[in-house]
C-alpha cells in the first residue's frame, strides 16, 4: 500500500471528499505517528500470541475492582472493553473515528514525533461489515473482524467520533493480522502521508477549526495538554 502525500489540509479534506461520496459504505480514519501495522494493542507486542485468555481475565478483573466506581451505563462486555479501552487497558479493539480532522489530529500531534513523517488510514467497508451484538454477544468468540460501532458511554468517545475495529485471533494463520493485510479488508484501505515539515502548520489549522487537546479530551488533562500546547508547541 503506497501512501499518498498531502501538502496541507486543503489537500487532505479534498482527497477525503472523493473517498467518501457512496452512501452505501461506512468510511472511518486513523491517524497514527508511525507507519505501524493496524493492529490492537494486546496484540502489538507480540500478534502471535493468543492474549484471549489473558484479556478476558484482565476484564473480569477489572469489574471486580471497579465496584465502588458505580460504572452503570456498562450492559455487556463490548461495553466494558470499549471502556476499559479509552482509558488505557490493552484490548482486542483497534480505535477509529468517523471525524477526518480528528484523525489528522491524532496524526500530528506527538510532540516528540514532529520530525518525522506521521500516516492517516482510511478505512472505506461496506455496513454488512458491522458487528451484530445481538449475533455477536461475546467479545472473546468472535470469528471475524468486524466494526464497532461504540454507544455514547464516554465523553471522549463522543468528542472524538469514535468507532473501533474489533480483532480476534485468527487461529489459521496463528497471530493476530493487521487490518492492511486481512483478506477482507486490505483492498478497501487507503493511507496518506502526512509529511513533517507539515505538521506544525496543520496543527494551527485544526486548532482554528476547534480541533485540539481540550476538545478531544474534554477533561483536566485535556485541559493541562492543551494549555502546554499554546505555550510551548504552536509556534
Amino acid at each position: 500500500m503506497e501512501p499518498i502525500p498531502i501538502k496541507d489540509i486543503s489537500e487532505y479534506i479534498k482527497y477525503v471528499n472523493i473517498r467518501s461520496e457512496s452512501d452505501k459504505i461506512i468510511v472511518l480514519y486513523r491517524g497514527q505517528s508511525n507507519d505501524d501495522s493496524l493492529l490492537p494493542s494486546i496484540a502489538r507486542k507480540n500478534p502471535e500470541i493468543d492474549t484471549t485468555e489473558m484479556e478476558f481475565e484482565m476484564l473480569d478483573e477489572l469489574k471486580r475492582r471497579s465496584q465502588n466506581m458505580q460504572i452503570h451505563s456498562l450492559k455487556d462486555d463490548w461495553d466494558w472493553l470499549v471502556y476499559a479501552q479509552h482509558f488505557g487497558m490493552k484490548t482486542r479493539l483497534l480505535d477509529w473515528t468517523s471525524n477526518p480532522l480528528t484523525a489528522l489530529w491524532f496524526a500530528c500531534k506527538n510532540e516528540y514525533k514532529m520530525n518525522q513523517d506521521s500516516f492517516v488510514y482510511i478505512f472505506s467497508a461496506r455496513k454488512s461489515s458491522l458487528l451484530d451484538r445481538k449475533k455477536d454477544k461475546n467479545p472473546f468468540k468472535t470469528t471475524t473482524t468486524k466494526i464497532l460501532r461504540p454507544p455514547q458511554n464516554n465523553n471522549r468517545i463522543i468528542s472524538q467520533s469514535g468507532w473501533f475495529t474489533a480483532h480476534r485471533y485468527s487461529k489459521k494463520d496463528e497471530k493476530f493480522v493487521g487490518l492492511e493485510k486481512n483478506s477482507s479488508y486490505m483492498n478497501h484501505i487507503a493511507k496518506i502521508m502526512v509529511p513533517s515539515s507539515a505538521k506544525r502548520k496543520i496543527l494551527n489549522q485544526l486548532n482554528n477549526f476547534g480541533i485540539n487537546h481540550q476538545s478531544m479530551f474534554p477533561d483536566f488533562e485535556g485541559i493541562c495538554k492543551q494549555l502546554n500546547w499554546e505555550k510551548f508547541e504552536k509556534n
